[in-house]
């Protein structure tokens, strides 16, 4: 069992961002509820779903609002206060502008990514100022843990493969899809 496998379904799929077939970011919305899958991301702690919210004024649009003032041409998820709550790496594509193969194949995301993500964006019980922090030690963290895994060692860089489950699934997917990094 996954995490909200009554809103992660593939009815509920309202468009994706990044490209069909590189492990695309899969968007939901059932009524006043939203969400999205990130499947692969350069940091592990921002994969998977995102705690499912509720706003009934929540959109999802292309253009930078006055409120984000970033001036770039991306998707940006906009709470029913008007504000930014998230802006996304790539534009923001429509379920309806994916054909029914490209649909199935983002539909995967549901069964890819099941667990809930540990970005510390999406710990609601955190202040603003304290997710920011840790995830500023996240990022360092895994910085330093990339670092040190992959210095090459007298036997090569066998040292830096983590083998555990999360681990080797991430490294290979990072490999297939290093652009999406």
């Amino acid at each position: 069992m996954g995490y909200r496998d009554d809103f992660y379904v593939r009815e509920n799929i309202i468009g994706i961002t990044g490209r069909v077939h590189d492990l695309p970011s899969v968007y939901f919305r059932k009524g006043n509820e939203y969400g999205h899958i990130t499947q692969i991301h350069a940091f592990h702690w921002n994969w998977g779903r995102t705690p499912v919210l509720a706003d009934a004024g929540w959109s999802i649009t292309n253009l930078c609002p006055s409120s984000c003032n970033c001036r770039e041409i991306v998707s940006h998820e906009i709470n029913g206060d008007g504000q930014v709550i998230h802006r996304s790496r790539t534009h923001f594509k429509s379920r309806d502008m994916l054909t029914a193969d490209q649909q199935n194949v983002c539909a995967e995301a549901i069964h890819r990514c099941p667990f809930m993500k540990t970005d510390p964006y999406y710990d609601l019980t955190l202040s603003p100022d304290k997710q920011d922090e840790k995830r500023e030690q996240l990022q360092h963290t895994s910085t330093a843990m990339w670092t040190a895994r992959h210095t090459p060692l007298p036997g090569g860089r066998r040292g830096a493969i983590n083998y555990t489950g999360e681990g080797l699934a991430n490294q290979l997917l990072g490999i297939a899809y290093p652009h999406r990094l």
